[in-house]
């Protein structure tokens, strides 16, 4: 059968008017099959705040910067972060002179190994989570297959949903 196919019709036969088409109503509920993959390095590096944190002020005449701290962040790691204020003399006369803050943010590297199971199970409630919110009715979910490849570094994970949903639309007899 292919899209557009008709499953449901009506028609009366009559020995002398022939064939008259007549409205027919029904269902066609269809086995629908939804599916998502995804894969998972069993080896996995992250990058977080250490919560320590250094200031550097700078000022600023028009092009001009002077740096009020000589030297640079004691961190290995850091994300920096530029604000700039602007010095005002009333509520609406700025000067041209700008206070540069520069915060700087130590980060910490951390590597994290997952077992095979736990992998597999992350991916597989990341994609049925993913695979829920396509689905219009949960309750008509017959079935749900979970396939799985393992290898040495990573976990590959598919879920597949099978659900029955009316596929039928009404036309109408011209």
């Amino acid at each position: 059968m292919s899209e557009g196919s008709i499953l449901i019709g009506g028609w009366m036969e009559g020995n002398y008017t022939g064939i008259r088409y007549s409205h027919a109503r029904g269902e066609v509920i269809a086995k629908v099959w939804y599916s998502k993959s995804a894969q998972m390095e069993l080896k996995q590096n992250s990058v977080k705040k250490t919560g320590n944190v250094q200031k550097h002020y700078s000022i600023k005449f028009n092009n001009f910067k002077i740096n009020l701290n000589k030297t640079l962040p004691k961190f290995q790691k850091y994300d920096t972060i530029d604000t700039d204020k602007k010095i005002k003399l009333f509520s609406d006369f700025y000067l041209p002179i700008t206070l540069g803050i520069s915060t700087y943010y130590e980060l910490e590297e951390e590597e994290k190994t997952y077992s095979k199971e736990e992998a597999v199970q992350i991916l597989t409630e990341k994609l049925k989570s993913e695979l829920s919110e396509e689905i219009q009715d949960l309750n008509n979910v017959q079935d749900i297959k979970i396939n799985k490849n393992e290898s040495d570094t990573s976990v590959d994970v598919e879920v597949i949903y099978e659900v029955l949903e009316s596929i039928g639309t009404e036309e109408k007899i011209l």
